[in-house]
């Protein structure tokens, strides 16, 4: 066993048994740091035993919650919508077991992991200092994902650097360009070591989204930075334009010119003339594809059903070497992998996250509670780069979307107690003067 391998399951395990003797956090915290680091991708995991390690860590979290001092929840989990409908779409997987293809079984298992998480995450992060918590160990798994690409940087786009779902470029790029929503938060609410901690991550971590050269997670980003703009505090508004402008100039200045000739072709993806790139053209023709495997399937054949069927949907031109070619939309995988289910129960899912944003947005005083505006923003802000730079991958089993629908849980209960708790204070009575 290596020195690093010996040396990241003595972390690993010291963080599950804190989990029991301290607080659960720790075991949340050791899922985090386990998805970043992932032992089966790294050269020194190669001699560790051969474990779920993330589905471990948060089997164990769970185990040590029941018995743990937490502050108590504003609203149970199950009463939101999005818990409902989390519970009903992997109950309908389970179902598809019946007829699901043989790659069903996998997605499944990762699934109802999600659901374990997400309920953790609620359960877990109860006020401020666990969100900023939740984000710096976000922001640090993505400065480490930005080491890794500097290892890397031998041109062409970058593969086969992140963790576990965030190999390719695409998903790589949408991930890292949450991992700058929540640096940039962190800049403008932290103090001290914390502050400066996350500025040395953002040239990192802005050099790996580079290194992808994801034209899905450049729209994302430019989007979620609008909406992080819309829910950021009045206080940091003026703060924020002229620093994103000098970003933007350091861009200009250090990108290399591959990276902007690849984001020009958005303009021919856009208006679909003769100059769209084979990448743009197949998309077209999967989503096709992909239409047709609905209507011969409206009760889905499970996880990854694109990949499964593309080869007697699409003409072998369009399949890649392995004779296949997997979904590159995260709604027309939904369609195709749950069938009608799927999509009634996803339209209720997206509908509801953008509802609990709208509220959270009247909810949090701005002026009082700027730091939870901030993070709020950066978990908005993050949602939108995963949903739009959705529209060309498929991010369905993408987590850090989850983190963050999490994330938006976790902060409308934040909000719903410290409005109970508002209320529930009775009024001043002025002592009369004599």
């Amino acid at each position: 066993m290596t020195a690093t391998g010996l040396a990241f399951l003595a972390a690993y395990l010291f963080g599950l048994l804190r989990a029991f003797i301290s607080h659960p956090r720790w075991g949340l915290y050791t899922y985090i740091g386990t998805f970043y680091l992932h032992p089966p991708m790294r050269w020194w995991g190669a001699t560790l035993p051969d474990l779920r390690w993330s589905l471990t860590a948060a089997i164990v979290t769970l185990l040590a919650l029941p018995g743990a001092k937490i502050e108590r929840s504003a609203s149970p989990w199950t009463s939101h919508t999005f818990s409902k409908v989390m519970l009903a779409y992997v109950a309908w997987m389970w179902i598809q077991v019946g007829w699901g293809n043989p790659e069903h079984f996998e997605g499944l298992i990762l699934m109802t992991k999600f659901v374990i998480l997400h309920y953790l995450i609620y359960q877990l992060v109860r006020n401020q200092e666990d969100l900023i918590g939740f984000g710096f160990a976000h922001v640090m798994g993505c400065f480490y994902f930005g080491l890794l690409a500097l290892a890397e940087a031998s041109g062409g786009r970058l593969e086969n650097v992140g963790g576990p779902g965030v190999s390719d470029s695409n998903t790589l790029g949408m991930h890292l360009s949450t991992g700058l929503l929540f640096a940039g938060a962190l800049i403008l609410t932290q103090r001290g070591w914390k502050r400066w901690a996350v500025i040395g991550t953002v040239p990192f971590i802005a050099n790996a989204i580079v290194q992808t050269q994801s034209r899905g997670a450049f729209v994302g980003a430019v989007a979620g930075g609008l909406v992080y703009y819309y829910f950021a505090p009045r206080v940091h508004r003026k703060v924020m334009i002229p620093l994103g402008a000098l970003c933007f100039c350091i861009l200009l200045a250090y990108t290399p010119l591959d990276y902007w000739t690849r984001m020009n072709t958005l303009n021919a993806v856009a208006g679909q003339n003769e100059q769209m790139d084979s990448s743009a053209k197949s998309r077209l023709y999967i989503a096709q594809a992909q239409w047709r495997m609905f209507l011969d399937h409206p009760l889905g054949l499970g996880t990854s059903t694109t990949t499964y069927l593309s080869r007697d949907y699409l003409d072998h031109v369009w399949l890649s070497s392995r004779g296949a070619r997997a979904s590159h939309n995260t709604l027309l995988s939904i369609m195709t992998d749950q069938g009608v289910p799927g999509v009634i129960l996803g339209s209720i899912g997206l509908l509801s996250m953008i509802g609990v944003m709208l509220r959270l947005k009247r909810m949090v005083p701005q002026d009082t509670e700027p730091l939870l505006a901030s993070m709020l923003a950066a978990v908005c802000g993050s949602l939108t780069v995963a949903f739009l730079a959705g529209m060309t991958a498929d991010y369905l089993r993408a987590e850090v979307q989850l983190w963050c629908l999490a994330l938006l849980l976790a902060c409308l209960q934040m909000s719903q107690r410290r409005l109970l708790t508002l209320y529930a204070e009775p009024p001043t009575v002025p002592a009369a003067s004599y």
